[in-house]
């Protein structure tokens, strides 16, 4: 913390906590404390009949969803135990302009239940938010407190590791800060030109030193994007962090198939075509979040499964090229040409054509009174945070894009809400309220505000709280995913009024469904019953715009280390088992380096303009300080950098365990819904015999250790399966591999090493078996069955 604790604090005060501001006001905030441990806790709240406008309530974690009925219910303030100010929780904040206070350690209070210390329900507590970092909380002189002595369910965290932490959170593998000066010692970094859009064979593919300077610029960036979020803590309502990394890791298995498939399907040109549509449509998915996902999320579920060592580093290391051939080309359809990424910008993304900032032009509405002001901050805050919800806390359901430049000097920032998402079923409490909501908001040309778009479309402003200097806004309904441009609603004051009312009941309905949900999971339980989809946008050459996808499953097995998959901050039983994602985005390990790339540093040129920063107006565009220019775009053999950036943490011999004693066992197989080859169902149904008998040569291996005997099942079971598996690959080429690897452990077992036959995580013939078991259950969408055993 940087500012110091106001010396007066007003009578009848008492400093007992210091915090993070999300944004600043003058004026101190008033009101009385309500501790909210649980999503009844939440519900039963706002439906008391109280005026909860006087409450400053206090929440454990940094998240939103958990506190989206008292946002909406119009709580006077949020302190939370959790969390950072860039936390979807505080960007929420910000939009309702409610104050709030983030990462409070409060020195005084009552216990709860676990034993932390907030203010008793009723106090009344003071809150000074006027400077940012640091915000102070103060509680009524009198007030109930605890002093009794808590013990610790963890320990606490030395000074050494919180050093550490803090390291990682200010510099990218604690070498590499945030921001322009970041991008640009990454951009130094880069062996070849592959993220500048100019180049014209867009549609070649990239080769490993070209992918590892994506990987490698992407690692980053997510780093970037997301280091403040990785300790915003537990949502209470969902369990976010579970689902981020069996997303990731569903990304990693899944999605480069089905990049390719779209590829496959309409070209090259196609993928840029698809890529385009973000310039000329607006209410779109197909814009520069789910652009930059495309390559960040297979990323980091490469990652993921590294971490928790579920695969070797090479494996389907040959799908990455191709993963992000086609990400470019998306980013080649946004931008044309110029720089891949916002933040080698300064963090500046225009990516609408210029005719709907005319557009928008011709349909503001000025904000002249305070009443007009209000009417547009609620509507805004409601809307964005249903799309959060309906995304289960994501950031998918929202999407930023600008500065826009306007002929009076002034700008236009373009939000995106999409509220009603009918890919998901739960979305079925929006019922009635249209696909998408965008919102153009105008900002004069002497204001003061500086603004700043990242790659995750999420603007952030200086000073944070930018509503009050909004001057007008222009406000269209996009009813369904596909509705023609021209067909657009533009909404009045009064239309936002009354959508507003509409999406504060569907949130509402919809936390009560989330609440309400059937827990489904190992570790801690708390895993909720939830398959996510993924739609895909897909437009045919000369055709329409269709919409595929499919359930993705990822089947969990139990852990013995009582389970990996962690949200941030909740109660763990060891310190030596920390939580999956908070880890992966702070030290972003293991995914950032194609197999067989040998890295060489090039020197970077400056001198070219940026188109996109010319197109938006940008002081910089002349000086040619964003473009790294005048590498070598095929990158190539070389030196190895030795230490620092880019170095691969990986470990070669990781096997993927399909073996239950591990995490999580997941196959690359088709999306859930596309009908079975009968091929794949028939040679299924055959492996059903030799996997009984599989098991039980392996107890009669544990039994007796009769070499000659277990061999001689061994090498009929491995004809069988051999045959089998030529069957199965002939309607997936996949499954080829499989004889081979079941090959070589053979091969070991009868040359002396006994590992090789059936110990856990040690490439045996026994791992082989249960991975191809796995890949055959959720290839065909079946479940295990007393078949199966």
């Amino acid at each position: 913390m940087t500012a110091e604790a106001p010396t007066t604090v007003g009578e009848g005060y008492e400093p007992v906590g210091e915090g993070l501001t999300v944004f600043e006001s003058a004026e101190p905030v008033f009101g009385r404390a309500k501790w909210l441990d649980s999503p009844d806790d939440v519900i039963a709240f706002v439906e008391s009949g109280e005026d909860v406008s006087e409450v400053i309530v206090i929440a454990r974690g940094g998240t939103t969803t958990f506190l989206s009925m008292a946002l909406n219910a119009g709580v006077r303030g949020i302190i939370t135990l959790q969390g950072a100010p860039e936390s979807h929780l505080g960007i929420l904040s910000r939009e309702y302009g409610i104050p709030c206070i983030l990462s409070v350690a409060f020195q005084r209070g009552m216990r709860t239940a676990r034993g932390e210390v907030v203010p008793a329900d009723g106090a009344r507590l003071r809150m000074d938010i006027s400077a940012r970092p640091a915000g102070y909380v103060h509680m009524e002189s009198g007030a109930p407190v605890d002093d009794s002595p808590v013990e610790q369910d963890v320990p606490a965290l030395t000074a050494e590791e919180q050093a550490q932490i803090q390291k990682l959170l200010t510099d990218f593998r604690g070498e590499i800060p945030h921001g322009a000066a970041g991008d640009a010692q990454m951009q130094q970094s880069l062996s070849s030109n592959v993220l500048d859009l100019s180049d014209p064979e867009y549609d070649r593919e990239l080769t490993a030193g070209e992918t590892t300077d994506i990987l490698r610029y992407l690692a980053w960036c997510v780093w970037d994007a997301l280091a403040a979020r990785a300790i915003e803590g537990e949502s209470g309502l969902i369990p976010r962090q579970e689902y981020e990394a069996l997303g990731f890791m569903d990304s990693w298995f899944r999605h480069p198939g089905w990049l390719q498939a779209i590829r496959e399907r309409v070209g090259d040109a196609g993928m840029v075509e698809i890529g385009a549509r973000a310039r000329s449509e607006i209410g779109t998915k197909i814009n520069l979040l789910h652009a930059w996902a495309a390559g960040t999320a297979l990323s980091e579920g490469r990652a993921v499964a590294l971490e928790l060592e579920l695969h070797e580093f090479e494996y389907r290391a040959a799908t990455i090229p191709a993963a992000m051939t086609a990400t470019r080309q998306l980013y080649q359809g946004i931008w044309g040409s110029g720089p891949m990424f916002a933040s080698m910008c300064e963090y500046r993304a225009p990516v609408l054509d210029r005719s709907w900032i005319d557009r928008f032009q011709s349909d503001r509405i000025g904000l002249g009174s305070d009443a007009d002001r209000t009417t547009f901050q609620r509507f805004n805050g409601a809307l964005e945070l249903l799309g959060f919800l309906v995304h289960f806390d994501n950031r998918l359901g929202l999407g930023d894009s600008g500065p826009y430049p306007t002929e009076d000097g002034g700008f236009v920032i373009v939000c995106d809400r999409f509220i009603n998402e009918p890919a998901y079923e739960w979305s079925s409490a929006a019922a009635g309220l249209p696909y998408a909501v965008t919102i153009a908001m105008f900002f004069d040309g002497d204001t003061d505000l500086q603004t700043k778009v990242q790659d995750r479309s999420t603007m952030f402003t200086e000073p944070a709280n930018y509503l009050p200097y909004v001057t007008g806004v222009a406000v269209y309904a996009r009813e369904q995913f596909d509705t023609p441009m021209s067909e657009l609603r533009t909404l009045t004051l009064a239309d936002m009024d009354q959508m507003r009312a509409h999406g504060e009941a569907s949130s509402a309905a919809l936390y009560k469904h989330i609440a309400s949900m059937s827990h489904d999971g190992e570790g801690d339980g708390r895993c909720r019953r939830v398959r996510l989809r993924f739609p895909v946008a897909v437009r045919p050459r000369g055709g329409h715009v269709r919409r595929t996808g499919g359930r993705a499953r990822l089947h969990v097995a139990g852990s013995s280390r009582g389970g990996q998959l962690r949200d941030d901050h909740r109660r763990r039983g060891r310190r030596d088992d920390p939580p999956v994602l908070p880890d992966r985005h702070l030290g972003q390990r293991g995914a950032a380096e194609q197999p067989g790339h040998h890295r060489r540093r090039a020197r970077r040129a400056r001198g070219a303009a940026c188109p996109r920063c010319a197109r938006a107006g940008h002081h910089g565009a002349a000086r040619g300080e964003h473009r790294p220019a005048d590498r070598d775009r095929r990158g190539g053999p070389g030196r190895r950098g030795g230490g620092g950036l880019g170095q691969a943490a990986h470990r070669p011999d990781r096997r993927f365990p399909a073996h239950a004693g591990r995490a999580v066992a997941v196959a690359a197989a088709a999306p859930t819904g596309q009908p079975a080859d009968p091929a794949l169902e028939q040679a299924y149904q055959q492996f059903l015999a030799p996997n009984r008998e599989f098991k039980q040569l392996t107890s009669q291996w544990q039994a007796d250790r009769d070499l000659d005997a277990v061999l001689a099942g061994l090498d009929r079971i491995d004809g069988e399966v051999s045959r089998i598996l030529g069957d199965a690959a002939a309607a997936s080429a996949r499954f080829e591999r499989y004889r081979s690897r079941f090959g070589e452990a053979l091969a070991r077992f009868r040359g002396g090493d006994e590992s090789a036959l059936a110990k856990p995580m040690a490439a045996s013939y026994h791992d082989i078996w249960m991975e191809l078991h796995e890949d055959l259950l959720v290839t065909l969408g079946k479940e295990r069955s007393a078949d199966d055993e």
